[in-house]
């Protein structure tokens, strides 16, 4: 991404000081979302090279008090008496219109992101910024939309608006690049009147310093006047590498994290994704799978929500295909099916590889991992290395040993059990010991 050739960079206010109201109930069961059109988007192809044509085209020149006309044939749905029409707030499309709370599969590595999305949906303030953190296909993304959704099925009179942090980015970026003033003014404005902002994927423009000024001005303003901001990243705000000031103030309200799946939610979210097929009118749904199939996946299964939804599919469609034949499906088809979604690549992992990626990650160095240093700062780190080696390798737990400073047999149990206890405990120490394993190649 290139800088536009002018950034306006905006006096950035303090956010007002925050109270949190008592604890809202959670919301009612949400009704399902009515087929709906997302808002038009530029004929010009990708939003990187949308001209400033096209970006006037989207959002006009005129003030924000003219409503634009509904598309036709298309209601433009209930308004405030005398607020706008704000052409940022669109419907989900008929894909993100299933994410709903009802869809959303509930367990202890997501129950507390569940149930603060279900707080800020339903009107409470008590967490702003919400940010919730988490590595890819956890089901991120889901919760945003669940939110939009509940919005605007139940409460359409608030201005909801979701944003991928990237084409955030592009709109500010096309609106600076522009002659007119009007349609910069308009932009802020609009950002500015809405209700609840969500923004996904805000790691991508970290280091785009117009665009951040830009956002935590809009921030400031949502903030102070009451307004809900909801985030989303792949990692915690202390660790996307922004500016300390953006940091603290997304510290401000709750980060909470969604954590990768346990073998015991894998076998709930292979269970549940079962029914929901064998339910559909898909040729899926033909399929046959035991519930020794079904153990089996969840042994086999990665840790990314997406890929294991795909996962079941796959083997309820192999499983209709070789009842078609007259044949059941075996553990090795469940295997091979593994394989293809999760594929090695041929990528061999070494105690080396691992020693590495975590001395970055806690700022120690090789001689201290291996050393016998018992302070926390070394030992945690050399637990978290003897874990990872002892999950993504196929060395024994001696040959662990002797990489380890030559620690013995029941040393390197030890620090396993130690990770394993303290994982069981602390659920922002597991995912961050999940992060090194995704980075590594082990999900």
């Amino acid at each position: 991404f290139s800088a536009p050739s002018r950034e306006v960079a905006a006096p950035t206010p303090a956010p007002a000081a925050l109270t949190a109201p008592p604890s809202q109930p959670a919301p009612a069961a949400q009704a399902p979302v009515p087929g709906t059109q997302p808002r038009p988007v530029s004929t010009a192809g990708d939003p990187n090279t949308m001209t400033y044509e096209d970006y006037l085209a989207l959002y006009g020149k005129g003030s924000p008090s003219q409503e634009p006309a509904a598309p036709s044939g298309q209601d433009a749905g209930p308004q405030p008496a005398g607020r706008a029409a704000n052409p940022l707030v669109e419907l989900c499309g008929e894909g993100d219109a299933s994410l709903t709370f009802d869809t959303f599969v509930e367990a202890d590595e997501n129950r507390f992101a569940l149930q603060a999305a279900k707080q800020v949906a339903n009107g409470s303030t008590a967490y702003n910024p919400l940010f919730i953190h988490g590595s890819s296909g956890l089901g991120k993304t889901h919760l945003l939309r669940a939110i939009q959704n509940y919005i605007a099925t139940n409460d359409p009179e608030r201005q909801c608006v979701y944003r991928v942090a990237s084409d955030f980015r592009d709109d500010y970026v096309a609106a600076m690049n522009g002659k007119d003033r009007s349609v910069k003014e308009n932009l802020s404005r609009n950002y500015k009147d809405i209700d609840v902002l969500i923004l996904d994927d805000i790691q991508h423009i970290a280091n785009a310093q117009g665009t951040m000024t830009f956002f935590f001005e809009t921030f400031n303003h949502l903030i102070e006047h009451g307004k809900q901001i909801v985030l989303a990243a792949d990692v915690p705000p202390a660790e996307i590498g922004m500016d300390e000031r953006f940091t603290s103030r997304m510290l401000q309200g709750l980060p909470v994290a969604v954590q990768s799946p346990s073998l015991e939610f894998k076998r709930v979210l292979i269970d549940t994704f079962h029914q929901r097929m064998k339910g559909g009118d898909g040729p899926e749904a033909a399929g046959d799978l035991t519930s020794d199939d079904l153990s089996l996946m969840a042994e086999r299964a990665g840790g990314n929500i997406r890929s294991i939804r795909g996962f079941v599919q796959k083997c309820l469609f192999t499983s209709a295909a070789l009842a078609a034949e007259g044949k059941s499906i075996e553990p090795a088809d469940i295997v091979a099916a593994a394989a293809e979604v999760w594929p090695a690549d041929g990528v061999l992992i070494s105690i080396d590889d691992i020693q590495q990626m975590v001395q970055s990650q806690f700022s120690v160095s090789r001689q201290d991992l291996v050393s016998n240093k018992r302070n926390k700062e070394i030992a945690q780190p050399r637990h978290v290395a003897i874990y990872l080696a002892r999950e993504l390798t196929d060395s024994t737990l001696q040959e662990i040993g002797r990489k380890f400073g030559g620690r013995s047999h029941a040393t390197v149990k030890h620090s396993i059990a130690w990770v394993e206890d303290r994982s069981d405990q602390d659920r922002l120490f597991h995912d961050q010991v999940m992060r090194l394993r995704d980075r590594l190649g082990g999900s």
